[in-house]
């Protein structure tokens, strides 16, 4: 692999369970490419979900590195991490977190906000991105008056608008029904996959994690091919 975009070497994490401490991922390594789709499927409890985490830099490690495109993660500080988390990954959770008082487009446009670009400029990249995930009429309701669907699609929107080249999926799909599920799959691994983008899925669902370009399973700590 001549230019990974992604690579985790290494990695161990641990949690205290009581007295005693509970090893949930044990060395583990690999890498991904601009423009490829990994899934990662596995038991409740597994790690999987921890795995994404310390990718996003919303855990730390044990040991081991994670370097994300420009991003030595693993030794970045608080507000090293701050930056990576706003321009370097973008993140799409089962819940769609939206702020309940901001509209679909004001949701959209936050992440640009915070890293300091121009509001115009973030409303006019906003409503491209609401345009790409087919809710640019729905921009100006907030998430209460969305469907499930067009809450989900507005939260990839969000993901996708700093243009970060990896983007972290826990569960995109858990919480929709199947029409919704297979539009919001589309949009995911199509936006990613055009655009050159990592993509890096967790999922319960077989279906889903059979899209990705390569497949693993997490048990017992360690992560298998196939």
């Amino acid at each position: 692999m001549s230019n990974p975009t992604l690579t985790v070497s290494h990695l161990f994490k641990s949690f205290d369970s009581g007295s005693d401490r509970l090893s949930v991922l044990e060395d583990i390594s690999f890498a991904a490419e601009a423009g490829e789709s990994l899934s990662i499927v596995g038991s409740s409890g597994c790690g999987k979900s921890t795995l994404l985490n310390l990718i996003g830099g919303l855990d730390t490690v044990d040991s081991g590195r994670i370097t994300a495109g420009e991003f030595e993660v693993t030794g970045l500080s608080e507000k090293g991490l701050t930056d990576y988390r706003s321009r370097g990954v973008g993140f799409v959770f089962q819940f769609h977190y939206l702020l309940k008082d901001f509209t679909a487009l004001e949701n959209v446009m936050l992440p640009m906000v915070m890293t300091g670009s121009d509001r115009r400029l973030a409303a006019e990249a906003a409503e491209s991105a609401l345009e790409q995930v087919k809710v640019a009429d729905r921009a100006g309701h907030y998430p209460a008056q969305l469907s499930g669907g067009e809450r989900q699609r507005t939260a990839l929107a969000r993901a996708l608008i700093n243009d970060p080249a990896l983007i972290l999926a826990d569960e995109p799909t858990g919480n929709l029904d199947d029409r919704h599920k297979a539009l919001v799959a589309d949009l995911l691994f199509r936006l990613t996959s055009e655009a050159g983008r990592t993509l890096i899925l967790v999922t319960h669902a077989a279906d889903l994690a059979s899209r990705a370009d390569r497949s693993f399973h997490l048990t017992e700590g360690a992560l298998v091919s196939g």
